[in-house]
C-alpha cells in the first residue's frame, strides 16, 4: 500500500512539472548558428515568454558551435573567460531553474561577436492575459440648437486601434505535454490494474 502512495505522489510531481514546462528551440528553424543579422536571438527571445521549467534546446554542429550560459559582463564583451557552464555537444538542454535574465553565448571563433548570444527573461509564472478593452462608447447625434440651420452638426469620429500584440501567448507545440500526458495515463492505469487486482 505504501510503495502505491509513493508512485501516486510522483505520478501528481510530475503532472504538475509537465503541465508548465514548454522547451524551445533556440532560433526556431534557424537553430543555434550564426546568426543572418546581430539582432535574430533577440528577436527571436522577445517572441516568447519564458518560464521556470521552461527547457531551451540549442541545436548546432558539433565543433563548429557550441554554448555556454555567462554573466551579464561577459555576454555585452563576449567575455569567454568566465563561463557559468558550457555545452559541447548537440542538442544542449538546459531547464531554466531560476528567475531573471539568463545569457548564452557561442564561445568558438567570433560567433559571439557575430551575434550568436541570447538575453532572455525567465519569469516564475506565466503573466495573466491581458482583457481586451471594449470600444468607448460614442453618444448618438443630437440636433445641436446652438448651430444655425443649413451648418451640419460636427460629428465625433473615434478611431480604436486593435491592443498591441502580446508575447504572452504559449508556442502551439505540445510535444512534451503530449508525452506528460500518454506517461500520466499509462501509469495511473498500471496503478488502477494493481488496485483492483489485489
Amino acid at each position: 500500500m505504501m510503495k502505491m502512495r509513493i508512485v501516486l505522489v510522483l505520478v501528481l510531481l510530475l503532472v504538475f512539472h509537465c503541465a508548465d514546462a514548454t522547451t524551445f528551440t533556440v532560433g526556431d528553424a534557424l537553430n543555434w548558428v550564426d546568426p543572418p543579422t546581430p539582432m535574430t536571438y533577440s528577436v527571436w527571445a522577445s517572441s516568447n515568454v519564458f518560464v521556470i521549467h521552461d527547457v531551451l534546446v540549442f541545436n548546432f554542429n558539433n565543433g563548429s558551435h557550441n554554448v555556454a550560459e555567462v554573466t551579464k559582463r561577459a555576454y555585452k564583451k563576449c567575455n569567454t573567460s568566465s563561463l557559468i557552464s558550457l555545452n559541447h555537444h548537440s542538442p544542449a538542454s538546459i531547464t531554466l531553474n531560476r528567475r531573471g535574465i539568463r545569457y548564452f553565448i557561442s564561445t568558438l571563433h567570433n560567433d559571439c561577436q557575430n551575434g550568436q548570444k541570447l538575453a532572455i527573461n525567465v519569469l516564475q509564472n506565466l503573466p495573466p492575459s491581458p482583457t481586451p478593452t471594449p470600444p468607448p462608447e460614442i453618444a448618438p447625434e443630437l440636433n445641436n440648437p446652438a448651430l444655425p440651420p443649413g451648418v451640419a452638426t460636427p460629428t465625433n469620429t473615434v478611431v480604436t486601434t486593435p491592443p498591441p500584440l502580446t508575447s504572452s501567448a504559449r508556442p502551439s507545440y505540445v510535444g512534451p505535454n503530449v508525452f506528460c500526458l500518454t506517461l500520466v495515463v499509462t501509469l495511473s492505469l498500471g496503478l488502477l490494474c494493481q488496485f483492483v487486482i489485489a
